[in-house]
C-alpha cells in the first residue's frame, strides 16, 4: 500500500510511532491545468474530494478512511470540516484522504487484477522502486484496510459512488490530473504492440506459467506470480543496483528453501526476457 497525494507543500513526518511509512511530496506530482485561478494545488485536491469529482461522496470516503486516521493519529473531524472550508485543508488530513481515495479504487479491483497493480500502487505511496521494509509496510497498509473494505455491503459503495460525476476506477484515478505523477500525462504503454500493463505483465510472466501444473495448483499460481511480480520490478532496477536487489529478492523468495541459486538463475532470465520485450523501459542506469 503506495502510495497518492497531490496535496502537500512538502513532505511531511507523521509522529505516530506506529505509522507504516512517509507519502510522496506533492511536488511529485502534476496538476497544471487542474487549479483554477488562485487556487494552489492544496486547495484544489480538497475541493475536488469534497465534491466527490473523482465520483465517491465524501462522507462515504472519510468514513472509510477512518482507519487511517487512527493510525496516524489524526482527528476525522478534520476531515469533515474541509466540507465548510476546502482552502484551509491540512496537508495530512489530505493525504489521508487521498490514500483512501486510492485504496478505494485499488480495492475495486477484481482480486484477480489486484497482483498486476501492486507496482502502481507502491508508486503513488512511496515512489517508482520501494525498498523492502517499504514493501512490507505498504503490504501492513493493505492488510489494515481490506477489513474495513470487506465489510462494507455492495449496495453501500453503490451508493457512495453515486455523486454528480463518473466514478473514476483505478487506472482512471492514476490518469487524474490531482493523482498523475509529474510527467505522465498518458497510461504507460509497453512493446511495439502498445500493450497496457496488465497485458504485459501477463506477457512476461508466460514462462513462469506455462506449466498445467502450476495452473491447476491454487499455491503453486500464487508463488509463480510472486516471483513474476519481483522479477518485474527487479528489471525496472537501475542496472547499478540490480545485482544487489537480485540477490535480495532471490532470498526472500526462497523463503530458507535452499534453491537460492535455482531463483538467481531465473531472475536473470526474466529480467533479459523483459529487457527483450520492452526495452524502452529498460533502466541502464
Amino acid at each position: 500500500m503506495a502510495d497518492f497525494d497531490d496535496a502537500f507543500d512538502d513532505a511531511f513526518d507523521f509522529d505516530d510511532a506506529d505509522a507504516p511509512f512517509e507519502f510522496r511530496d506533492v511536488g511529485d506530482f502534476d496538476e497544471p491545468e487542474a487549479a483554477g485561478a488562485g487556487e494552489d494545488a492544496t486547495s484544489r485536491t480538497a475541493r475536488m474530494l469534497v465534491e466527490g469529482e473523482t465520483g465517491v461522496a465524501f462522507d462515504a470516503l472519510v468514513l472509510f478512511a477512518e482507519p487511517l486516521f487512527e493510525l496516524y493519529g489524526l482527528d476525522v473531524a478534520d476531515a469533515f470540516a474541509l466540507k465548510a472550508d476546502p482552502a484551509a485543508a491540512d496537508s495530512e488530513v489530505l493525504a489521508v484522504l487521498e490514500t483512501a481515495r486510492l485504496l478505494w479504487a485499488f480495492f475495486s479491483l477484481p482480486p484477480s487484477e489486484r497482483a498486476h497493480r501492486r507496482n502502481a500502487l507502491a508508486a503513488q505511496l512511496v515512489g517508482p522502486h520501494p525498498s523492502e521494509e517499504e514493501w512490507l509496510d505498504i503490504e501492513g497498509l493493505l492488510d489494515t484496510m481490506a477489513p474495513y473494505w470487506q465489510a462494507m455491503l455492495p449496495e453501500e459503495v453503490r451508493r457512495a459512488e453515486q455523486t454528480a460525476f463518473p466514478c473514476l476506477g483505478f487506472d482512471a484515478l492514476l490518469a487524474h490530473p490531482a493523482f498523475r505523477l509529474d510527467g505522465e500525462h498518458s497510461p504507460k504503454t509497453y512493446g511495439p504492440d502498445a500493450l497496457s500493463e496488465i497485458e504485459a505483465r501477463a506477457l512476461f510472466a508466460q514462462p513462469l506459467l506455462d506449466d498445467p501444473d502450476t495452473l491447476a495448483d491454487a499455491d503453486a499460481f500464487e508463488r509463480a506470480m510472486d516471483r513474476a511480480n519481483a522479477y518485474w520490478a527487479l528489471a525496472q532496477t537501475p542496472a547499478a543496483e540490480r545485482e544487489a536487489a537480485l540477490r535480495e529478492a532471490a532470498e526472500r523468495l526462497a523463503n530458507g528453501s535452499g534453491d537460492r541459486k535455482a531463483l538467481e538463475a531465473e531472475a536473470r532470465r526474466m529480467v533479459e526476457r523483459f529487457h527483450t520485450l520492452f526495452p524502452e523501459h529498460a533502466r541502464a542506469a
